[in-house]
């Protein structure tokens, strides 16, 4: 009981503090403000894209097939990274000299990039020349001479092509190409601090390996991103296409029925009922005109009746419906 206070001490420590003569502790102030800063370029990137990720690996797959077909060597690449970067901090990861080619992805907006390095681009070179790979390159202080050019600029549309397809189940784009540099300092598709997704492949020729890297804006593809973070959308086009096919091919194997309709005349059932060998009916149709055939029962097609090498025959003049 001598831990209460009395009332005289009560009014001291409230006339204190009232008074500022008793310090207390500064209460904050909670808030569901945050501060946002507008320079930044700050975006918030959730988790991982798995569609993005099943499109690299198609990607991958199918650059090595068109590579290993034009080179005629075993070409093994292999996507080993997808991560999420500011611009600045992937130009610093770009080596010099490298390949560094600048591209659109239609219909998207901005920039992309597809960097090869020059110990990719000088055993290419060497093995469309009939090399053997196994020279040794020393890149630094000097430019690609022409013809180098030549044959990476065809590397380049042959894996624009193999991209255009590898995420056509995704988003159609069309990557269309629009200049190369090799010094990093001189490309700038967007500020240093903007947010990129960078891929990496890595490429192994003849036990010799190299890499290539791919820049995507975050920004490029932030009006599907949506379709990037769908676990199941980069598969299920590809799949209703095959499987739609294996349709359509095991239909054209189903028997149907085909019916040729000379005419046709509505009568009671008294008149059924009188009918006896000899009568004759008259239908709707005169010989000279079309009749229709039906494919199970619905009309499809006009013909004419005869007989062709001694059997009934019906020809097809016209085509009524489709499907």
């Amino acid at each position: 009981m001598e831990d209460i206070l009395s009332q005289e001490e009560v009014d001291a420590l409230l006339k204190g503090i009232s008074e500022g003569e008793v310090e207390t502790e500064k209460v904050e102030e909670v808030s569901g403000v945050k501060p946002y800063d507008f320079t930044g370029q700050e975006k918030i990137v959730r988790g991982r894209m798995p569609s993005l990720d099943i499109a690299n690996e198609r990607l991958a797959r199918n650059f090595r097939l068109s590579l290993s077909a034009v080179i005629r060597h075993m070409v093994d690449v292999t996507n080993v990274n997808v991560s999420i970067t500011k611009f600045y901090d992937f130009m610093r990861g770009v080596p010099f000299p490298s390949s560094i080619n600048i591209f659109k992805m239609e219909p998207l907006r901005g920039f992309g990039i597809l960097v090869f390095d020059a110990q990719m681009i000088f055993s290419l070179i060497e093995f469309f020349f009939g090399g053997t790979g196994k020279s040794y390159y020393k890149p630094e202080g000097r430019e690609f001479t022409p013809i180098e050019q030549k044959i990476i600029h065809k590397v380049v549309l042959m894996f624009f092509d193999n991209m255009e397809e590898a995420w056509r189940p995704i988003y159609p784009v069309k990557p269309t190409y629009v200049r190369s540099e090799m010094n990093p300092q001189f490309v700038a598709i967007v500020t240093p601090v903007d947010v990129v997704i960078k891929v990496e492949f890595v490429l192994e020729i003849e036990g010799k390996q190299c890499r290539a890297m791919l820049c995507i804006p975050y920004g490029t593809v932030e009006p599907i991103k949506e379709k990037l973070y769908s676990a199941f959308s980069a598969d299920r086009d590809e799949l209703d296409i095959k499987w739609l096919e294996r349709l359509r091919e095991s239909l054209k194997d189903v028997p149907v029925t085909i019916t040729g309709r000379l005419g046709s005349i509505r009568v009671t059932v008294n008149d059924v009922l009188g009918l006896k060998t000899s009568d004759v009916i008259t239908l709707n149709r005169r010989t000279e005109e079309s009749i229709d055939i039906l494919v199970e029962g619905s009309p499809k097609f006009s013909g004419k009746f005869g007989i062709y090498k001694g059997s009934y025959a019906l020809k097809i003049t016209r085509i009524i419906a489709r499907g």
